[in-house]
């Protein structure tokens, strides 16, 4: 496997030919995908976070809010729900919850049918930030995406899907 003319000495490819060179044994193949995926996953993940930060949000902060916005009015689930949505356990869930209602992005109030049932709202000033946000985190991601051809975003896709269902990793 050759380096690439402008890839670093250190970058991906450089390390697979080093440990195929040191281990010759062995298909190092694997780490070549593992390694692009990895670095273009930092790199898009490092400008996104930094779209959040601009409107004081962590990643784990817009995941809640936008899994609440896309469930439509009145904007609320149960945090079960919510945490199954984000494959984050009943605990964690509450964390985060408590430290968005302590922001005032969110509200919690007991089910008309059921006071067992805590639902958890987002506030309008959740909806309106949340709202504001993703325009800034879509046109983020887009320009992120903007080396490859909508065709091959598609392609791409289908292919990170079929690779995250084999391997039992599909998220949201």
């Amino acid at each position: 496997m050759t380096v690439a003319a402008n890839m670093p000495a250190d970058g991906v490819e450089a390390t697979v030919q080093r440990w195929g060179a040191q281990r010759p044994d062995l298909d190092v193949s694997p780490m070549s995908v593992i390694g692009w995926l990895t670095t273009a996953s930092r790199q898009i993940e490092r400008r996104l976070s930094a779209v959040l930060t601009d409107y004081g949000l962590q990643s784990w902060e817009f995941d809640v809010l936008a899994t609440l916005r896309t469930d439509g009015e009145p904007y609320e689930m149960c945090p079960g729900t919510i945490g199954g949505h984000l494959r984050v356990s009943n605990s964690a869930m509450t964390n985060r919850i408590n430290r968005l209602e302590e922001a005032g992005l969110v509200e919690r109030h007991f089910s008309p049918h059921n006071r067992r049932i805590i639902i958890i709202r987002l506030s309008e000033r959740g909806i309106e930030l949340t709202d504001r946000a993703m325009e800034c985190y879509l046109n983020e991601g887009r320009s992120a995406l903007e080396a490859l051809t909508p065709q091959e975003v598609d392609q791409l896709c289908g292919l990170l899907r079929k690779l995250s269902t084999e391997t039992g990793t599909e998220s949201v």
